[in-house]
Parts: C-alpha cells; structure tokens; sequence
C-alpha cells in the first residue's frame, strides 16, 4: 500500500518529527483535530505551523518516493476558520 509521510513545520523552528498516514485527507483531518485542541500550542500560534506532505512510502517494497520540495496542505489559521 502507498502511504504518505508528514510533518508538521513550525514557522520558528524547522519541522517536527514525521507521521504516516493513509492519504492527505486523513492527514489534513488529523492535523485539523491536533489545532482545534483548546490547549495546544498549534491553537495558540496557528500561523506558526502548517503540514506538509514529505514522500510517499510503499509499505510493500520500502520503499519512499521524497517530494522535492516538500508539498503543504494546509495550515494552522485555515482550520481554524473552518469551525
């Protein structure tokens, strides 16, 4: 199964540590619950963060396919606006 690998990137710093997950719109639906968390620090600087897909990973053969540059697919202040 091809999957994608994510990051988070923070605006202040670099990116954070990668996830998988099983397409972007899973991605983005997680990283939009992670930013409605009352208490996060995504929440408090949303244009601070904003999730990138790095490559495709294929669970079968390992291998992974990097995206040159890496793509965004949303940011923090957009899913908030969303609510």
């Amino acid at each position: 199964m091809i999957t994608g690998i994510y990051a988070i990137k923070d605006a202040k710093s670099t990116f954070m540590p990668c996830t998988v997950d099983v397409n972007d719109a899973t991605a983005v639906r997680n990283f939009e619950h992670a930013v409605r968390q009352p208490d996060s620090l995504l929440a408090s600087h949303p244009n601070d963060f904003a999730l990138y897909k790095l490559a495709t990973y294929d669970n079968v053969g390992g291998y992974i396919e990097p995206l040159n540059p890496p793509r965004q697919l949303c940011d923090a202040a957009q899913c908030l606006v969303k609510e």
